[in-house]
């Protein structure tokens, strides 16, 4: 460019854009370069961060090998508990098994007493004696006395064997033919057995009414206190006698006489002795029989129970068959204690019938 004097004008320092360059030489940093430097300093830092996480994984296995090696000591522990558990486990199922064995002979040996018992023991006798009876048996009982503790008395309630009462021991000064005996009696209201280990006196009541609590004595006389309270106690009771064709109904609230007694009497067929048809059409008929008389049994049982409630306990005797219908058929949940009398109904009176029922039984070993 000419200026007006013609003189040709110089480039500006600043250059094609009229920009000065710096007065001490040192070029700019490019972004390339900011680029290259920023890469360097990240992998020096990428570095580090794994340096960490190998310690920190390190660290993780130190503390998984503690764990693991922890867990081998639980597990040796439990191995050896294990181990002690089978053998514990095998030693109880031997002694089992012999405790098993022990008891198949015992039993084995136990059915073979039975089996020769009846061949090989026998009771001296067998009575029945009357609540009067009774007191008098009482007083010559009580008289009994000896210099030591000689007398055993064991009150046995329904279900129960000598063995839930008495301890080995006890039971070993019994000779072996009241133990049989005693194992043969299954009396529905319990028993007390009464026995001098000299063999002066071995016997047992069943009384009429149900032994409610077991108990034993050894003393120089005979306990005979709970068994008097038993059988003097208030009792509210239902008596039925019950055969096909006449039954006797009657309720008692104490043990003297009865406030409220019927005889009931139906016709019911005898059995039948021939066989075809004519055998199974007869016992059809007697069946229907039997089944009107249990109804009208049970119509006097209802009545009797609606006026006098409530009964404490029901006393039966008769034929099985009605014992049992009976027996599903009484309107609540009562004590039911069966006994077994044989009586001509129509030749009894009420007072017979009381005293027959709250009767006991004597059984002398």
């Amino acid at each position: 460019m000419i200026d007006k004097k013609g003189l040709k004008k110089s480039a500006s320092p600043g250059g094609k854009n009229g920009k000065s360059q710096p007065k001490d030489g040192k070029k700019e940093v490019t972004g390339e370069v900011k680029k290259s430097l920023g890469s360097l300093f990240g992998k020096v830092s990428g570095k580090d961060q794994l340096e960490l996480e190998i310690d920190r994984l390190n660290s993780h296995l130190v503390e998984m090998e503690i764990d693991l090696k922890t867990m081998e000591i639980q597990l040796s522990k439990k191995e050896i508990l294990a181990r002690d558990a089978v053998a514990a486990r095998q030693e109880a199922e031997s002694r089992l098994n012999q405790e098993l064995v022990k008891m198949q002979t015992l039993n084995h040996e136990l059915e073979t007493i039975r089996a020769e018992a009846p061949e090989k023991f026998e009771f001296r006798g067998i009575e029945t004696l009357s609540p009067s009876a009774m007191e008098a048996y009482f007083s010559k009982l009580s008289s009994f006395r000896t210099p030591g503790d000689d007398l055993l008395t064991v009150y046995l309630p329904p279900g129960t064997a000598l063995s839930d009462v008495l301890s080995e021991k006890i039971i070993s000064y019994l000779d072996e033919e009241t133990r049989v005996l005693l194992e043969r009696l299954n009396p529905e209201t319990g028993l007390v057995l009464f026995y001098d280990i000299h063999r002066m006196i071995s016997e047992a009541i069943v009384p009429s009414i149900p032994i409610m609590t077991s108990a034993w004595y050894f003393k120089d006389h005979f306990e005979t206190g709970a068994l008097e309270g038993n059988l003097e106690a208030e009792c509210r009771i239902l008596i039925l006698l019950l055969h096909a064709g006449e039954s006797f109904v009657g309720f008692a609230p104490d043990r003297l006489a009865f406030d409220a007694e019927e005889l009931v009497r139906s016709s019911v067929k005898e059995k039948h002795t021939k066989g075809g048809f004519s055998q199974r059409r007869f016992e059809r008929l007697r069946e229907e029989d039997i089944a009107h008389h249990l109804a009208k049994v049970m119509e006097t049982v209802n009545k009797i129970l609606e006026e006098n409630a409530p009964v404490d306990c029901v006393i039966m005797s008769g034929e099985s068959q009605l014992l049992r219908e009976v027996e599903k058929r009484l309107p609540f949940d009562i004590e039911v204690i069966e006994k077994s009398m044989d009586l001509k109904l129509e030749k009894i009176s009420g007072d017979e019938v009381m005293r027959n029922v709250l009767s006991c039984r004597r059984y002398l070993f």
